[in-house]
């Protein structure tokens, strides 16, 4: 995939400079007070982007460049703006980024170059002597400029990712379009300052980009810090008690593997993987004496555990990025019978993650210590979970299951236990 990314670079890049060169030809660039000012806070723009956390493995960059780049487009509307783009991300690759691969670069400059030139003719092509038209025609510009973006986006996840491409449009546009939508009002007002108030409306729509994007930087930091306070608080819990300590992680790790034998994305796969690590996190308001107990509970004891779900739920929530991990983290404790807790679902009304994370979360305690038992072999705790199979647990969890531990689905019947 790593030729099939380079082949799609070096042809963007071709275009770009085909594109670059068109309009240099038609629209000379200027090197005016304007095009110093645009540049100046196209990299200063750049500067003041943060990167943001997916919950998975990768972190999305956003900045302000949008804004200054379609800006620059319909205000200077020659090979000008598409310097500025070039520039910006070139300083960010450079000072900021700093990436290594020259088919990041090639990508990128082509990327940003690309949707530039592409707003600029959209932009020129239809804009009118009517000043309300020319803002509707900026948004315009805007929504094409921020399509493109996406479009190319897209397929470079798709040709280095090994995911097909309806998770390549998801993957590489859920934050960044989001981030981008936002900008477009904004492009607008700031299109329309421009032309009441001239260049001087240009300092004044950075001053506001820069507040935006550092209320959003400390939001972020605000979610990050909720989300690494839970894991403190899983760690804590496991710490607790050395019959569990390093479950989750194991339990989450096998989640995983089965999410991938199941043919799930590399993205879901990750979000199952983070919805174990945490599943247990409710139970830090469990009494230790409960927690701990060396015999069979009572049934009021087993009640207060049945409630961990739906306050690990509560915990999840608070995190806005993890709501629909919080769901499945509340039904990982469902029966495929429907005789489970908090809500007696069955069959596919359990959302497949909580599928997952039930059968990782079994064998993860039916193979470690626990104050009331040894832990079971390998092989005891496989003959038990394909006991469970059609009854506690989804068949074709079970089988996906065995085929990442390395084994035959060989029984069917029931059977229980408590972890």
């Amino acid at each position: 995939m790593k030729k099939a990314f380079l082949y799609y670079s070096t042809s963007l890049f071709a275009l770009y400079v085909l594109s670059i060169t068109v309009l240099y030809l038609n629209r000379p660039a200027q090197f005016g007070w304007s095009f110093l000012l645009f540049l100046a806070f196209g990299l200063a723009s750049e500067a003041i982007g943060f990167w943001i956390n997916t919950n998975v493995k990768s972190q999305v960059r956003i900045t302000g460049g949008m804004l200054i780049n379609v800006l620059a487009a319909v205000v200077l509307e020659n090979a000008s703006a598409m310097l500025i783009a070039t520039a910006s991300v070139i300083f960010a690759g450079l000072f900021l980024v700093k990436s290594k691969r020259l088919t990041s670069y090639l990508f990128n400059v082509s990327q940003i170059g690309l949707s530039t030139f592409v707003a600029l003719v959209t932009y020129e092509t239809l804009k009118t002597e009517s000043l309300i038209t020319n803002m509707w025609l900026v948004l315009l510009a805007g929504s094409v400029y921020m399509l493109l973006n996406a479009i190319q986006s897209t397929f470079a996840v798709y040709f280095t990712g090994n995911v097909g491409i309806l998770t390549s449009l998801k993957l590489a546009t859920k934050s960044p379009l989001l981030s981008a939508s936002l900008m477009l009002p904004l492009v607008a007002v700031s299109y329309l300052l421009y032309e009441l108030v001239g260049i001087s409306a240009i300092p004044l729509v950075f001053a506001i980009l820069t507040a935006i994007q550092v209320g959003n930087m400390f939001r972020n930091e605000y979610e990050q810090s909720k989300l690494d306070k839970l894991k403190l608080m899983a760690k804590s819990l496991e710490m607790r008690d050395s019959y569990t300590s390093g479950h989750s992680e194991r339990a989450a790790e096998l989640a995983y593997r089965i999410a991938k034998a199941l043919g799930l994305s590399e993205k879901l796969c990750e979000r199952i993987k983070m919805a174990c690590t945490l599943h247990d996190v409710g139970k830090i308001g469990i009494p230790d004496y409960i927690l701990g107990k060396p015999e069979k509970l009572s049934d009021s004891e087993f009640e207060v555990i049945k409630t961990h779900p739906t306050k690990s739920e509560q915990l999840l929530k608070s995190v806005k990025g993890l709501r629909e991990e919080a769901k499945w983290v509340r039904h990982h404790h469902e029966r495929w019978d429907g005789l489970g807790y908090p809500d007696g679902l069955s069959g596919e009304q359990i959302p497949l993650p909580s599928r997952i994370i039930a059968i990782a979360d079994i064998y993860e305690a039916l193979t470690s210590d626990r104050p009331y038992r040894k832990a079971y072999s390998k092989e005891e705790a496989i003959e038990m979970i394909e006991q469970m199979s059609g009854t506690v647990l989804d068949p074709r969890v079970v089988d996906a299951f065995l085929k990442v531990i390395g084994m035959n689905h060989s029984g069917n019947g029931k059977a229980k236990e408590r972890d």
